[in-house]
């Protein structure tokens, strides 16, 4: 089976990391409400894409494909699972030509005037789960990346010809 060269490594570190990156402003914004950045915005990442792209396309450093494609993947993953579990602020899709936020379900902001760090804690966190579909939705989510993760390994594992322990 012949990898694309868009997926070979780093692509998976990377896009690990870049799907939890966005949220790097929350260290620097007083509230949860208002920690969303340009870093929460589709055309950031576009242009970072874009601009990694067109530097393999004349430099001819192959790397900058899985590390390009890892970025994007990870941000858009990152800036739609915001969007569908959207509690106290959404995505701004639109942005710069518009900066409405959009959410799947009825989001709070005033609840989410705490601090990043005291979101962790009640009452936030209650606030939190309330919406028991979003909550177990996003531990669902986690729980099939991890099975594909483990079944992903098993097969190329097999592949090669090795076992995993």
């Amino acid at each position: 089976m012949k990898q694309s060269s868009w997926t070979t490594y780093p692509f998976m570190p990377v896009l690990l990391f870049a799907s939890i990156f966005p949220d790097i402003d929350g260290l620097f914004s007083g509230t949860v409400a208002g920690h969303h950045s340009i870093l929460h915005t589709p055309i950031f990442w576009i242009i970072i894409f874009t601009g990694m792209s067109l530097v393999n396309v004349f430099l001819k450093i192959d790397v900058i494909k899985p590390i390009s494609f890892g970025i994007f993947l990870g941000a858009q993953l990152h800036l739609f699972t915001d969007w569908l579990t959207a509690r106290t602020v959404g995505i701004q899709w639109l942005y710069p030509l518009s900066q409405k936020d959009y959410y799947l379900f009825q989001i709070q902001p005033e609840k989410g005037q705490v601090s990043i760090w005291k979101m962790v804690q009640n009452p936030y966190f209650s606030f939190y789960m309330e919406n028991k579909v979003l909550f177990w939705g996003e531990i669902g989510v986690i729980l099939i990346a991890g099975a594909l993760l483990i079944y992903h390994n098993q097969i190329h594992s097999q592949i090669r010809g090795t076992s995993v322990k």
